[in-house]
C-alpha cells in the first residue's frame, strides 16, 4: 500500500530530528576540567558601609560610652554617634527630619565565629521612653554575616531620635538567643 503524500518525510529532516534528539555525542563524556575558584566576594570596606554625607559627631555620655563585655569576650560598643537632617526623597527615608546615627561595634574575644545576621537595634529616648523610628540614610549598612575570632565589625544605625530627646537616650542591641541585650543609656549632646 503506497504512503500518502502527506506522511511522507523526506530522510534529511529524519536524521535532523534524530541528531537533535540523541545529541550530537560520539559516545565518549567529556570530563569538567577543574578551574580556579571563583573569587571570594568581597566586603564592602568599614568606612564606606557607615558613610553618611553631612552628618555632624556629637558627644555621649554615660552608659553609652561603656562597652558592654559578655564572658565569651564578645564585646558590643557604641563607637560614634552622628546626626543629620535629611533632605533625600524616597522609600525609607524621612524627608526634613533629624536623623541620629548610631555607630555599633563588635569585637570578637571567643574563639568561635560570631554570627551577626540576627543583630537587632532599638533606640528610645525622653523620660517615658518612646522607641525612636528606624530609618535609612545613604550607604548605611546594618550587620550581616560573621566576624572571625580577634576580629571587629562596625555597622551604622539611624533612627527619627528628635533631638529634644537627647537628655536620656537608651539603645538596645540584640544579636543571638545566648546573650542578654547589651544596654547603653545616657546622654547626647550637639
Amino acid at each position: 500500500m503506497p504512503v500518502p503524500r502527506s506522511l511522507r518525510v523526506a530522510p534529511v529532516a529524519v536524521l535532523t530530528v534524530a541528531l537533535a534528539l540523541t545529541g550530537c555525542s560520539s559516545g565518549k563524556k567529556k570530563e569538567a576540567k577543574p578551574g580556579p575558584p571563583p573569587p571570594a566576594p568581597t566586603e564592602q570596606p568599614e568606612s564606606q558601609a557607615n558613610a553618611a554625607p553631612g552628618a555632624k559627631a556629637v558627644t555621649m555620655s554615660g552608659g553609652l560610652k561603656k562597652p558592654v563585655t559578655y564572658d565569651d569576650k564578645i564585646t558590643v560598643a557604641v563607637s560614634g554617634v552622628r546626626y543629620v537632617k535629611n533632605t533625600k526623597q524616597g522609600p525609607g527615608e524621612v524627608t526634613g527630619k533629624t536623623l541620629t546615627i548610631f555607630t555599633l561595634k563588635f569585637t570578637n574575644g571567643s574563639g568561635q565565629a560570631l554570627d551577626l545576621n540576627g543583630v537587632r537595634v532599638v533606640a528610645k529616648y525622653g523620660a517615658d521612653k518612646q522607641t525612636a523610628s528606624p530609618t535609612s540614610y545613604a550607604n548605611l549598612n546594618d550587620f550581616y554575616g560573621t566576624v572571625k575570632p580577634g576580629a571587629s565589625r562596625s555597622a551604622s544605625y539611624a533612627f527619627d531620635l528628635p533631638s529634644q530627646g537627647y537628655k536620656s537616650v537608651m539603645l538596645g542591641v540584640t544579636f543571638d538567643g545566648k546573650h542578654k541585650t547589651a544596654l547603653f543609656t545616657g546622654a547626647i549632646h550637639p
